[in-house]
C-alpha cells in the first residue's frame, strides 16, 4: 500500500509540473530547454561529458545549485530512521532493569522480615546465612532471563518458598533439641522435616534406575527416554554418580542442601545443576539450573516411584 501511495504521489507531482513547464529539445545547442506557460525560457539542461552528468543552468548561463530541485531530478530518498529500533532496545533494557530491581527488592524485603522474626539471635543469624548461601548466591550464579516477567516471577516465588523452608528447618531443629531435653518428650514425626536416614543408609550403593523421564520448565512430562544399557545412581554425602540413558557415566558434586517440605526431600546445589532426592528414594531429579525447579531429568529408582 505504501508503494502504491508513493507512486500515485509522484505521478500527480509530474502531472502538475507538466502543466506549468514545457520541455523542448534544442538540437542546435544539444540541450533541453524549459519554458513557462507564456513561452519564456526559464532554464536549460545540458550534458557535461567530462563530469558525465546532466547539469541545469539559468537563462543567463549560471549553473543552478545541485541542491535546487530540477525538472528532471527527483529529491533524494528520505533517510531511514532507526529511532524505532533504539526505542525498542531501550524499552527492553528498562524491562530488564525493572525486573532485576524487583528481585533485589524481594531479597531486601525477605532480609527485613528475617530481622523481625520472633526467634533467637543465633537462629536469626543461621537463617540469614543459609538464605544468602542457598538462595541469593544461587540467583547470582544462575543465568536468568530478566527480560521475561514470568521468569522473574518464578525466581521471586522460589525465593519466598526457599526462605519459608529455611525458617521451618531452623525452628524445627530447635524444637527437636528442646524436646530431647524435656522429660515429657514425645516422638512427633510431623516435626521431622529432614528424614534422610534412608538416603544415608544407601550411601555408596548402586541403585538401579527403572525409568528416566524428561520434564519441561512447566513440569510437563515430555517423554520417557530409552535406556540403552542398565542405568543407575550412586549417592554419597557430597556427590552423586549416575549412568544416563545413553550409557554415559557422569556425576555431580554437592556443596549445599535445602529441605523441600512440600516434595519431601532435599534439593542439593551443584555447579552443573541442582539435584532433588526424595526421602524414600522413589526418584531423583537432575535439573538444568540451580534453582531446583523447571526442566529436569527424573530418574525413577523404584518401579512405583511416581512423582
Amino acid at each position: 500500500m505504501k508503494k502504491f501511495i508513493l507512486s500515485a504521489s509522484l505521478l500527480i507531482g509530474i502531472s502538475c509540473f507538466s502543466q506549468s513547464v514545457t520541455k523542448k529539445y534544442n538540437s542546435f545547442y544539444d540541450r533541453y530547454e524549459y519554458f513557462d506557460p507564456n513561452g519564456n525560457m526559464i532554464s536549460y539542461e545540458k550534458y557535461n561529458s567530462l563530469a558525465k552528468q546532466w547539469e541545469m543552468y539559468n537563462v543567463d548561463g549560471s549553473n543552478i545549485s545541485s541542491n535546487t530541485r530540477q525538472p528532471t531530478q527527483y529529491r533524494d530518498p528520505q533517510q531511514l530512521s532507526i529511532s524505532g529500533l533504539g526505542n525498542a532496545m531501550t524499552a527492553k533494557q528498562n524491562k530488564y532493569d525493572n525486573n532485576v530491581q524487583q528481585v533485589q527488592n524481594t531479597v531486601n524485603s525477605i532480609s527485613h522480615q528475617i530481622n523481625n522474626l520472633n526467634v533467637t539471635d543465633e537462629q536469626r543469624q543461621l537463617i540469614h546465612d543459609t538464605f544468602q548461601k542457598s538462595c541469593v548466591n544461587e540467583v547470582n550464579r544462575t543465568r536468568i532471563n530478566y527480560s521475561s516477567a514470568n521468569e522473574t516471577n518464578r525466581v521471586i516465588q522460589w525465593l519466598y518458598d526457599s526462605v519459608n523452608t529455611i525458617i521451618k528447618n531452623v525452628t524445627a531443629s530447635s524444637r527437636v533439641s528442646s524436646n530431647n531435653n524435656s522429660s515429657n518428650y514425645q516422638n512427633n514425626s510431623s516435626n521431622d522435616y529432614s528424614s534422610d536416614s534412608k538416603i544415608k543408609a544407601n550411601y555408596g550403593r548402586t541403585l538401579p534406575v527403572y525409568n528416566i523421564a524428561i520434564f519441561d520448565k512447566n513440569n510437563r512430562r515430555l517423554k520417557d527416554e530409552t535406556i540403552i544399557t542398565d542405568s543407575y545412581v550412586i549417592i554419597n554425602e557430597n556427590r552423586i554418580d549416575f549412568k544416563r540413558a545413553d550409557g554415559f557415566v557422569t556425576y555431580r558434586d554437592f556443596y549445599n542442601k535445602v529441605y523441600n517440605e512440600q516434595k519431601k526431600g532435599y534439593t542439593y546445589s551443584s555447579t552443573t545443576g541442582a539435584v532433588f532426592i526424595h526421602d524414600d528414594l522413589k526418584y531423583i531429579e537432575f535439573f538444568t539450573n540451580n534453582l531446583g525447579e523447571g526442566e529436569n531429568y527424573t530418574y525413577y529408582i523404584t518401579p512405583s516411584g511416581n512423582r
